[in-house]
């Protein structure tokens, strides 16, 4: 019953200094919005991150941990515990806002379409809460400020520059606004969280020419329709549809005028699944599919498969634990645990090797989904995230989960 008490003290407490910064977290969040920059190349956004984590009472600030626009905050790195690691992305998209907000972003053709602007200053703001409540920690705290999410390895490079054995790091912890789920609400599940995420290219090769002369070319184009049209077929005829998995092409090249016919064209894509036998099987019948295709229309074809991230997987005991903490301070009727994973990839996989992991979404509620050139995220949201993950710092024990 005191432990109870002292939660609820806790959580209203936090509830009320969440609130308290909230402009300031807002102002965080349209900073970054404005110069959203891609993968490897956050350099102001690493600038700014490391600007204001200097300005904390206690926070010792390392950057370049794996690659050069990392940026770590470290809290009580005296305390001999294992560490908790709160980990936000960084990287932008290479996408055209079409938002019409007063903050778009000042950057052509490149966007914070996925939310990591908001990641970034929630994060911050639950940084600044835990510096003013640094005596309260049980262990010390990792803020990791992660460069290139995207498709592009970060994590990994993290892990491989010493992340986790540098800072001891005993649990980790992400977090993620998430559209089309309910408004402030939080979601999460034991076990699989995202699907296994891997990436290919595509390159097929024929004979250009004028598009009045089609039977003097060998049209790479007629040959691509065709092997995108047999990949879906591959998911939806050869997968167990208990088994969920996507073949998706996400960008097609080809040609430069619309009376000619190109010499070849260019595909990439990427294949989800849940199970790493699913995966194998798609990736088997992908390195058939293509050459068959592409001899059957006289074109040449390779393909290149990349592995890029596992499943995340949230370890059982540890979720049950933020389950139990998130109820206390956000109400059980606003904890929800998802029957089924996402179908998103997610590069905090490779922490979840490594050690016990929880990643957690919040509902926006919004109409536009992740990657969408109108995407946003309300910001009187950023309050109840901001207290989330500062309640989650003062409270998470590792002792508790194992």
């Amino acid at each position: 019953m005191e432990e109870e008490q002292r939660d609820k003290i806790l959580s209203s407490l936090l509830l009320d200094e969440a609130e308290g910064i909230s402009q300031q977290v807002v102002a965080w969040r349209r900073e970054f919005h404005q110069f959203p920059e891609l993968a490897f190349d956050e350099r102001v956004t690493a600038a700014r991150i490391v600007q204001i984590l200097s300005d904390l009472n206690g926070m010792e600030v390392i950057t370049g941990l794996g690659t050069s626009t990392s940026v770590v905050g470290l809290l009580r790195g005296d305390l001999r515990k294992p560490a908790l690691m709160l980990r936000s992305d960084m990287d932008a998209l290479a996408l055209e806002e079409g938002t019409d907000l007063p903050f778009a972003s000042c950057m052509p053709g490149l966007m914070h379409g996925c939310g990591h602007d908001a990641h970034m200053a929630t994060l911050l703001g639950a940084a600044t809460l835990l510096s003013r409540h640094q005596e309260d920690l049980a262990r010390p705290v990792v803020f990791v400020f992660q460069p290139a999410e995207e498709g592009m390895g970060g994590a990994k490079s993290m892990v491989e520059g010493g992340l986790i054995k540098r800072f001891d790091v005993g649990m980790a912890l992400g977090f993620h606004y998430w559209p089309h789920y309910s408004y402030g609400k939080l979601f999460t599940r034991p076990g699989p969280m995202t699907a296994i995420s891997d990436q290919m290219h595509v390159e097929m090769q024929g004979v250009g020419g004028h598009a009045a002369e089609p039977h003097l070319v060998v049209d790479p184009i007629i040959a691509m329709a065709q092997l995108l049209l047999a990949t879906q077929s591959l998911t939806n005829r050869e997968i167990d549809p208990m088994k969920a998995a996507v073949v998706s092409f996400g960008r097609v090249e080809a040609g430069e005028a619309y009376n000619v016919i190109p010499e070849r064209v260019h595909l990439w894509g990427t294949v989800r699944a849940f199970d790493a036998d699913t995966r194998d099987y798609l990736r088997k019948r992908l390195e058939e599919v293509v050459p068959t295709i592409s001899k059957a229309f006289r074109v040449m074809g390779t393909m290149e498969y990349m592995p890029y991230c596992p499943s995340t997987i949230n370890d059982e005991a540890l979720t049950e634990r933020i389950l139990e903490l998130s109820r206390s301070l956000l109400g059980e009727e606003n904890v929800m645990v998802m029957e089924r994973p996402l179908f998103a990839g997610e590069d905090f996989a490779f922490y979840s090797q490594l050690v016990p992991s929880c990643f957690c979404i919040m509902g926006t509620g919004v109409e536009y989904g992740l990657h969408h050139p109108k995407y946003d995220i309300p910001e009187d949201l950023f309050p109840l995230a901001v207290a989330w993950e500062a309640y989650m710092g003062l409270l998470l024990d590792l002792q508790e989960v194992r």
